[in-house]
């Protein structure tokens, strides 16, 4: 048996603060250190009871308190403030949070995780290993809603409480993407006595965690209320509460700031990112890689992009470079795959389509797509944190389309919408997927690329893909498994099955007069860390 503790990523921490300019140098290889090597140690600061109130406006209309029925990584805002994982996200990367250590067998087929002892629930009731069984078990059941659920059962066999304070993941092959996958070693615990207890529904109303932060209140569609935990076991929350308020629209969110009801604002781009670089109360942080995105075809829809030359085409049609510079502010760049200089199994060197629209339009000609063909295009009203002013990208391509000659037929969606199309696998012609976290490319090649893959119209039938991403699951070696997680990348630039779109980073405004320090998470939009919002007394 091997003991692994996780590393202290400190030494790899950069950021810009303000402009998306050498990022890739800024970004931690997630989970790298951690996965390989030694020794973890989460430093306390000294407490100091908190003070204040903070205001933080997000673009995200979601609600949703129980994780073990995560609907989207849009969840995490609400469920990274409340809840601890076994390992947890901060701005120097993943590090250990309620696992302290844990021994993997030779063959890679057992983890024995150590858990942090003294670590309480809002409701006072003991953390234990049961509530880590219970959590995981929740998520892999036949009755799980979670969204991303098929990942949890392929490597999973069981789960035992081997003490109160150890838990053993008994599986059925490797998962060495447990370390490198947020929404695996992240995973948010919950109690399992007050859950039985009241319910899932009632739990959601009323969810308990062991996080830095509790609820205070909650109004369905407008805000969520935090107050600080002040006997949480880490770095205790610096502000006593601090409130999320849900709005849509960018402008709205821009506003609040500058008038001073909001102290943070998410989903800023575009025009409104320079009035904030331009005002002197303002500033703009970065969460750099946080997002990658995408476009994808239904070819039962449209046949003829079964075609590699028309998709092609699509890709020589959009101008990312103007779409990135005038509407997202410079905090995307385009990308050259899905996969982000931050993912692990990320390959340099892909080349990248350029904008170039007589080629676009000499691809559809050869491929016999005549001027005038009409194809259905997947509009979002709303932005998700991996794709900033999504709504408005979305209108930049749709143009970009027609001017290579296509007519495209727009289909508006709201988030709700949006993403019960996808999950049921049921969007129509053309349509873009952002992707928040996008830390490990195993995970991207299962939700996008497989046969079985749940976030796609199933339309792309590349038998070499399933093969890496079934070989990869069972290489317990990262350095070989990140060759495997390569060679997927190069196979997809040639074969070109979805147009990547950009690489983005999160961009927030912030009002310095008010805030006096604060660190999301970094790769992530999603992450907030709430729980480390200062304010100036």
């Amino acid at each position: 048996m091997m003991l692994i503790k996780a590393g202290n990523e400190s030494a790899c921490v950069g950021r810009e603060p303000s402009k998306m300019v050498n990022l890739k140098a800024a970004f931690c290889p997630l989970m790298g250190a951690v996965a390989m090597a030694a020794g973890l140690v989460v430093a306390i600061p000294a407490y100091a009871q908190p003070k204040g109130s903070a205001v933080v406006a997000v673009p995200a209309l979601s609600q949703n308190t129980d994780p073990t029925a995560t609907v989207s990584t849009a969840d995490y805002m609400i469920h990274e403030a409340l809840y601890d994982g076994l390992l947890n996200l901060t701005e120097k990367g993943k590090v250990a949070a309620l696992a302290e250590s844990w021994v993997i067998s030779p063959d890679g087929k057992q983890i024995d995780f150590k858990l942090r002892k003294n670590v309480k629930f809002h409701n006072g009731d003991p953390f234990t290993a049961e509530d880590v069984k219970f959590t995981f078990e929740r998520i892999i059941g036949p009755d799980s809603t979670h969204s991303y659920r098929r990942g949890f059962i392929d490597p999973i066999d069981r789960i035992e409480v081997v003490e109160p304070h150890t838990v053993r993941f008994v599986l059925k092959q490797p998962w060495p993407a447990f370390f490198t996958t947020a929404r695996f070693a992240l995973t948010h615990i919950v109690p399992k006595k007050y859950y039985e207890q009241v319910g899932a529904k009632a739990f959601k109303e009323k969810p308990v965690g062991t996080g830095a932060l509790k609820l205070a209140d909650m109004k369905a569609g407008e805000w969520t209320k935090f107050e600080a935990n002040t006997d949480y076991w880490g770095a205790k929350a610096k502000t006593q509460f601090v409130t999320q308020r849900l709005v849509a629209e960018p402008f709205t969110r821009y506003a609040m700031l500058e008038k001073g009801e909001a102290d943070i604002a998410a989903g800023i781009s575009g025009a409104l990112l320079e009035k904030v670089r331009s005002n002197k109360d303002l500033k703009v942080i970065l969460s750099p890689y946080s997002g990658t995105s995408g476009l994808l075809f239904n070819k039962t829809d449209l046949p003829q992009f079964a075609d590699k030359r028309v998709r092609l085409a699509v890709a020589h049609a959009i101008n990312r470079e103007a779409i990135a510079k005038n509407i997202t502010g410079g905090v995307c760049e385009p990308a050259s795959s899905m996969l982000t200089p931050g993912t692990f199994g990320f390959l340099e060197g892909l080349p990248q389509v350029s904008y170039d629209l007589n080629k676009a339009k000499a691809l559809l000609k050869e491929a016999g797509v005549q001027p005038g063909t009409k194809v259905p295009f997947v509009y979002h009203t709303q932005s998700f944190a991996a794709l900033p002013g999504a709504p408005q990208v979305l209108e930049a391509i749709a143009g970009n389309l027609e001017a290579a000659g296509l007519v495209v037929e727009r289909k508006s969606f709201d988030t709700d919408a949006w993403l019960s199309m996808m999950r049921t696998n049921k969007a129509p012609g053309i349509y873009y997927t952002p992707v928040g976290t996008p830390d490990d490319a195993g995970e991207l090649l299962n939700s996008y690329f497989t046969a079985n893959a749940g976030w796609t119209t199933r339309s792309i039938a590349v038998p070499e893909y399933d093969a890496i991403y079934k070989q990869q699951q069972v290489t317990a070696d990262l350095e070989a498994r990140k060759k495997l997680l390569q060679k997927f990348a190069k196979l997809e630039s040639e074969n070109f099955e979805m147009v990547p779109l950009f690489w983005c980073a999160t961009p927030y405004a912030v009002n310095s007069k008010r805030v006096k320090d604060w660190k999301p998470a970094l790769g992530s939009g999603n992450y907030l860390s709430l729980a480390t919002i200062e304010l100036n007394q």
